[in-house]
């Protein structure tokens, strides 16, 4: 059934690239698959609802706005299922940067376990065979406007992966954000940012620009004194990013933040 055979193929992918995303973000998620199949129960609707808000704010914001909290439902549901997961007991581990010598054993242990496998060979091709029967029958009934948005949306996502992935060159950004200041230095993943200017949304849109779309942490953030000018930007980045670190002056200023 579509339960199964869903669940199946999550199971399938998650197996074949732990290794990558361990390499990467130095995690192993044990609830990865469940959350996947869950959270994708509302990707027609955020597709829908956010393609709709998208082509009305080019004529009427106010009406975009509201379609927009519609998708905002759907996102929620989203990052409920996905925060709810993450926060369970042992829903992962650290297993810090794997190298890639551990990949390679990896990748060929599962290429010997497959090829060890000969006399089930012949078993595994009938299963095979019998799922992407199934998989085809079912993709057949699809209508097309339910397959190829969310081919197109992976298409153009693994795009701006690619062509925003970090390099090692050393790179320092100063935010023009009004009557304050905001520096980001980049080296590779790695983000520091200095101070957060008087504007939290100016501030997260030049970080939206400045940083890869999938990265949601910053090493270190540096205030360097609490005036409202400097200070205000960064409290929107607190809620919005992963800070690590936050380093900051010993001063007394009486503030309303």
């Amino acid at each position: 059934n579509i339960v199964s055979d869903s669940f199946s193929v999550t199971l399938a992918a998650t197996i074949a690239v732990w290794p990558v995303v361990a390499h990467y973000f130095g995690i192993v998620s044990f609830v990865g698959p469940l959350a996947t199949f869950l959270a994708l129960l509302a990707l027609p609707g955020i597709i829908a609802t956010g393609a709709v808000a998208g082509l009305i704010g080019l004529v009427f914001l106010p009406l975009a706005q509201a379609t927009g909290w519609l998708a905002w439902l759907f996102t929620s549901y989203m990052l409920f299922i996905v925060g709810g997961l993450a926060a369970l007991p042992l829903s992962s581990i650290e297993v810090g940067p794997v190298g890639t010598v551990p990949i390679v054993i990896y990748y060929s242990a599962l290429a010997a376990i497959v090829w060890l496998g000969s006399r089930w060979r012949d078993r595994a091709k009938s299963w095979l065979e019998s799922g992407v029967s199934k998989s085809s029958r079912l993709v057949s009934r699809l209508p097309w406007r339910w397959v190829m948005p969310p081919l197109l949306i992976l298409a153009i996502l693994a795009s701006a992966a690619a062509v925003t992935m970090p390099d090692d060159e050393l790179h320092v950004s100063f935010f023009d954000i009004g009557q304050g200041d905001a520096i980001l230095i980049q080296k590779g993943s790695q983000q520091v940012l200095i101070d957060g200017g008087p504007s939290p949304q100016l501030l997260a849109l030049e970080l939206g620009d400045r940083m890869p779309f999938w990265d949601r942490t910053i090493e270190l953030v540096v205030l360097t004194h609490p005036h409202t000018d400097h200070l205000s930007g960064l409290v929107e980045v607190l809620e919005r990013y992963q800070v690590e670190q936050v380093l900051y002056p010993d001063l007394d200023y009486e503030s309303s933040l």
